[in-house]
């Protein structure tokens, strides 16, 4: 028989419904401020609130689920009646989370991904669901028999009689957390807010603090922007300490299954036959303490609350022990970090020209208008411009000097690339690469230089890998590595 969710669905709902109407919530409330609290504001607060309400009762009432032996059958719809079949064998991965709200329910939320999506949410979520739903689907997908009821399971996170087992240690969550540069983009929204502060706070009360800091109006600020800095760096830095909280990894037969968090428990499980690649990160900062970040990319939001949607297998490793790490859990990365053939020596210039190309082209269309209409302000454009430009000089020679390609085996190939001062990694299997490509120019073609690019399924979407300016011959290889049967085109 379908099943409907727990009553403790209600508000885990509303709470993705409003944030749909997140931008819309946000000026009725500053519009409300502003207006001190003007009746037609709060009414249209009122009715977007129980809006969303309404939505989401009817949303819950046709929302059923059935485990049948085969599939997974979600039916749902408010006026439409929308029933979505899910073969248990087109699971990508399964993304659970549990609110400390949920755990003495013994309740959790559950994402079922595959490599169709639906949305960010990928093909299902069903909202504050047993803990032995996600188990009962996870005995389908490996073909064991049903788990036990959820009362009898002390925990759903791990599996049990884990083949393999990583956990992160206290010291190695601290650099990862202390090296995160996760506090730039916090420090851009506590400027912004600073900067809409005029529009909440009464002219009276601005005109007296400005009036009794003005003299100290240099100091004011310095101090201000450290103090924002501080908050950053730390709000950052708990944020990571607590979403990452024992992280887990665990390999239990042929799946891989990953654990983190203090608040929010999550739970991600991937068979290793569906990871598309794997990917080796340093941001500069890491790679001067030789650390490394182990992600997986798989064909599915494995990871929806990550940047950019990939499944963390390691936070952080020594980067000499990232192969023989990672080896035992996934069998087809190697044991060693590969020989990679770099960039030719005279050809990485190029990198460095092209990047000062572009944004020198950009950095001009900003200083002519500035020119003509505040000359005054030309001089400080135009330093301000000048350190851009060497800024993008190192960034061009940081990422020529990391970019490279090496053909593990017949089966694996290794490319790597350095942009936005991190170093990137990838190891591949041929058939999970989408298409690849090499392409040159008149003027590449007698310099015996050509641009690698491959295209590798991750998440929704596309991840394009380029080496540019590589040696032709290796190029070639490359290609008659991933066509081996085709050697009748060269160029």
């Amino acid at each position: 028989m379908p099943k409907r969710l727990p009553l403790l669905a209600l508000p885990l709902m509303l709470i993705q419904e409003l944030r749909t109407w997140l931008f819309l919530l946000g000026l009725i409330i500053i519009n409300t401020w502003q207006s001190h609290f003007a009746w037609y504001n709060l009414l249209a607060l009122a009715a977007v609130l129980a809006g969303s309400l309404l939505l989401v009762g009817i949303r819950y009432w046709r929302f059923t689920y059935l485990l049948a032996p085969q599939q997974l059958t979600i039916t749902s719809g408010l006026f439409i009646r929308k029933v979505r079949h899910i073969p248990y064998a087109n699971i990508q991965t399964l993304h659970r989370q549990q609110w400390f709200y949920l755990r003495p329910f013994g309740l959790e939320t559950l994402n079922v991904e595959t490599s169709s999506q639906d949305g960010k949410n990928g093909a299902a979520t069903l909202f504050a669901v047993p803990l032995s739903v996600a188990a009962d689907i996870e005995a389908h997908r490996q073909h064991q028999p049903k788990s036990a009821p959820a009362a009898q399971q002390p925990t759903a996170a791990v599996p049990a009689q884990a083949d393999l087992t990583y956990q992160i240690a206290p010291k190695d969550l601290n650099l990862y957390a202390l090296t995160s540069l996760g506090f730039l983009p916090l420090l851009a929204v506590i400027f912004g807010a600073y900067g809409k502060l005029d529009d909440l706070i009464p002219d009276a009360w601005q005109a007296r603090v400005f009036s009794s800091l003005a003299h100290l109006a240099l100091l004011v600020i310095v101090g201000l922007g450290l103090f924002f800095l501080l908050v950053a760096i730390f709000a950052s830095y708990l944020n990571l300490m607590q979403k990452y909280y024992h992280f887990t990894l665990t390999q239990t037969g042929d799946t891989l299954v990953t654990t983190r968090g203090f608040f929010k428990r999550t739970t991600v499980s991937v068979q290793r036959d569906r990871i598309q690649a794997a990917r080796i990160r340093q941001s500069l900062l890491r790679q001067g303490l030789h650390l490394a970040t182990v992600q997986a990319l798989v064909a599915s939001n494995a990871a929806d609350d990550e940047s950019d949607h990939d499944l963390v297998l390691m936070p952080v490793v020594p980067f000499a022990q990232t192969w023989p790490t990672m080896h035992p859990f996934i069998p087809w990365l190697p044991a060693a970090a590969p020989a990679l053939n770099a960039i030719p020596a005279n050809s990485r210039w190029y990198y460095i020209r092209n990047l000062l190309i572009g944004n020198g082209i950009v950095l001009a269309a900003l200083l002519v208008p500035l020119a003509y209409f505040w000359s005054q302000w030309l001089w400080l454009g135009g330093f301000i411009a000048g350190i851009w430009l060497v800024l993008a000089a190192l960034q061009g020679r940081y990422a020529a000097n990391n970019a490279g390609v090496a053909i593990i085996d017949e089966h694996r190939l290794a490319v790597q690339t350095g942009s936005w001062w991190t170093r990137t990694q990838y190891v591949v299997r041929r058939e999970n690469i989408q298409s690849l490509a090499l392409s040159n120019s008149i003027w590449l073609a007698p310099k015996h230089r050509c641009h690698l690019s491959l295209n590798i399924r991750s998440g929704d979407n596309n991840q394009q890998v380029v080496v540019r300016y590589l040696d032709r011959a290796m190029g070639q290889a490359v290609r008659d590595w991933y066509q081996p049967a085709d050697t009748s085109q060269h160029f």
